[in-house]
């Protein structure tokens, strides 16, 4: 996921705005790439305003929330026969998971990479996406490399962890909570579980850039520098279990069942639409959904910078801030350069 400065009262141009592009780069948005607004001070409701308008109602957290509900209250609500573990209420998670992460991941790959939807536009890395064989990926090839592990780790991860806070949902292990008692924070709880992702993601991140965790673990991810929507989800068992861990604040946080599949769509199918290495879906001379995060893209090319995301400022407030930016670039090289030096720099390469 990204965020993006782009005006709702403004018509949809039939082409993106073309505006100076950097060398490292086809396509980027607007630099320097900025965080969300929330952090503006004074405030500035017109970018609040323009930033929820986007992000929220023009992205693809709008699917998590709507795959959400779908789920809550329909598909698969929380209720007494998943108070005791049973196959069947269990199965229907994993299989669950497994269906919306093959649709979504394989659908933007089958889009951008597959029919060349719409070949290079919004496209981040000039260079073509592997398909040719390498021995650097399981079964020689990045696309069923990253299949493999997010398949049979990602989405199985995620899916341990419902099964886990639908038994606590059921057995009246955590406080649940009701629109009706207390629609402020039932509402409020969408973006603040949002900020707490940001804040466990930039954690976790920040230890998987240890050196030894990165060489025995995080570098799963990592082979995947020029990323792709399997790319998302396609890590070491242990940095699964570690990256979807993020849900169980919700033991010790009165919530809703609606919350915990939120925060879980926004772990799984996010990782997929933000890996997916453009900025947004265009369709008929019209952008149609934002998807991209230029943000994590700087991370994948330069490794040591952006360990969390846009949606707050961790980065910017311990150093390890890149904002697309040729100065920056220097920065965090310098910085590659020191820790190498220092013996604390993971990646090698």
């Amino acid at each position: 996921m990204t965020t993006t400065d782009t005006d709702p009262n403004e018509e949809t141009p039939t082409q993106p705005a073309i505006a100076p592009m950097s060398s490292q780069w086809h396509w980027h948005p607007d630099l320097p790439v900025k965080y969300s607004p929330y952090w503006n001070w004074p405030p500035k409701f017109g970018a609040l305003g323009k930033w929820i308008w986007t992000n929220w109602l023009l992205s693809d957290r709008s699917i998590f929330l709507l795959l959400a509900i779908v789920v809550a209250f329909w598909m698969q609500p929380v209720g007494p026969e998943q108070a005791n573990l049973d196959f069947g209420w269990m199965a229907l998670v994993f299989i669950r998971n497994w269906i919306f992460l093959l649709i979504v991941a394989g659908g933007l790959h089958h889009w951008f990479y597959g029919i060349d939807g719409q070949g290079k536009l919004l496209k981040y890395d000039p260079r073509p996406y592997m398909k040719r064989k390498n021995a650097l990926f399981k079964f020689g090839y990045q696309t069923w490399d990253n299949i493999y592990y997010s398949m049979v780790f990602g989405a199985t991860s995620i899916s341990i962890f419902e099964c886990i806070l639908r038994l606590a949902y059921a057995n009246d292990f955590v406080g649940t909570l009701s629109f009706g008692a207390h629609p402020i924070w039932f509402v409020l709880l969408f973006p603040l579980l949002a900020l707490w992702q940001s804040f466990h993601f930039y954690a976790v991140h920040l230890f998987l850039h240890q050196p030894f965790i990165y060489k025995h673990v995080h570098s799963v991810h990592h082979r995947n520098v020029n990323t792709g929507p399997w790319s998302g989800m396609s890590m070491h068992p242990a940095e699964s279990l570690g990256y979807t861990s993020a849900v169980l604040v919700l033991l010790i946080l009165p919530s809703h069942p609606v919350h915990m599949l939120f925060l879980a769509y926004w772990l799984m199918i996010g990782a997929a639409s933000s890996h997916s290495g453009y900025e947004a879906i265009w369709s008929k001379d019209r952008q149609a959904l934002l998807v991209g995060a230029f943000f994590h893209q700087l991370h994948h090319r330069y490794y040591e910078c952006n360990y969390g995301n846009a949606e707050m400022p961790w980065d910017k407030w311990f150093g390890t801030y890149h904002d697309g930016s040729d100065d920056a670039t220097k920065r965090t090289r310098d910085r590659k350069r020191e820790m190498h030096a220092r013996g604390r720099y993971a990646n090698p390469n």
